[in-house]
């Protein structure tokens, strides 16, 4: 049996990378699906392609490797814990974003910035992608050590591609490993006159997004970042590890989403270590993993 035409559009769809239209093919491939055998499959994978929130936004070929637009609608936030800390910056970006057509209207430029600082595997990314699921808008990720080329001068002219296409459209935009082109215009840490025009290049651009654009900075590094490139972000916080009761919590919650069975003494006792809230993932993952792997099925 040959394919149907929705078949043959929606590989069609996928070779050229037309994302939006490859879910609407998808949808149309669901409806044709009358066998009992695929009907559960089916109704789950059409209800989640109907339930995408905010429209996906495809990328032009431009800017392919340099920027990257993820579909959040999908975002687990029943196995997803969040902080004391990161409740109080989310609430902040939540309410500016809500005043922010207001603001416009006064007269007042204002970008919804924060900076997010700290160590590795503490869940910077992680929460900007929950930032956008939570207030229903497209995640446009840059990974600023991706971002750079050996070529003079076109790393600045990587940035003002993505800028330009961010600002046609409200969305999350993540700048993450900032560190990598805002350094320091000092003559130390290792920034050269082509980081240094970076730099600058990063900062205009930036003042050119409007009201409508949330930007999350993050790095690991906030020590090297230029200290006008910081002005730049209005909110700044620090992420910083869990402590005991955040992690038992994190790794808990995730599990019981799940709805795997666990030792709660195993789980307790790992989490008195100090970890980050990646290793703390990782840990309840590998539970779910050993559970799965050991022929344990969800009820």
């Amino acid at each position: 049996m040959g394919m149907t035409s929705n078949q043959l559009a929606l590989v069609e769809a996928i070779a050229e990378n037309r994302i939006q239209d490859a879910k609407n093919c998808a949808i149309a491939c669901c409806a044709e699906e009358q066998t009992k055998k695929n009907e559960r499959a089916v109704r789950r994978c059409r209800a989640l392609l109907e339930n995408r929130g905010p429209e996906f936004i495809e990328l032009p070929p431009s800017l392919n490797g340099i920027l990257r637009m993820e579909d959040v609608s999908d975002f687990q936030e029943g196995r997803y814990y969040l902080g004391n800390r990161e409740t109080e910056i989310f609430l902040h970006i939540e309410q500016t974003n809500r005043v922010s057509l207001q603001l416009l209207e006064l007269g007042i430029p204002y970008l919804n910035s924060t900076l997010l600082y700290g160590e590795p595997g503490t869940g910077k990314t992680m929460f900007g992608r929950f930032v956008a699921y939570k207030l229903g808008l497209p995640f446009a990720y840059v990974n600023f050590s991706f971002l750079i080329d050996s070529y003079m001068g076109s790393t600045s002219k990587n940035l003002k591609r993505v800028f330009d296409f961010c600002k046609g459209q409200p969305c999350v935009l993540m700048l993450d490993e900032i560190d990598c082109i805002a350094l320091k215009r000092d003559g130390q840490g290792g920034s050269d006159g082509e980081l240094a025009r970076t730099t600058i290049s990063l900062m205009q651009e930036m003042d050119q997004l409007t009201n409508e654009q949330i930007v999350i900075g993050a790095t690991n590094r906030a020590d090297r970042v230029d200290p006008a490139v910081k002005r730049r972000f209005f909110q700044k916080y620090e992420i910083r590890k869990f402590g005991y009761r955040e992690r038992f919590a994190m790794a808990t919650k995730f599990l019981d989403d799940v709805g795997v069975s666990y030792n709660s003494d195993k789980v307790r006792d790992f989490c008195k270590e100090e970890k980050t809230q990646a290793e703390i993932i990782q840990f309840a993952t590998q539970i779910v993993i050993e559970k799965v792997v050991n022929g344990w099925e969800k009820k």
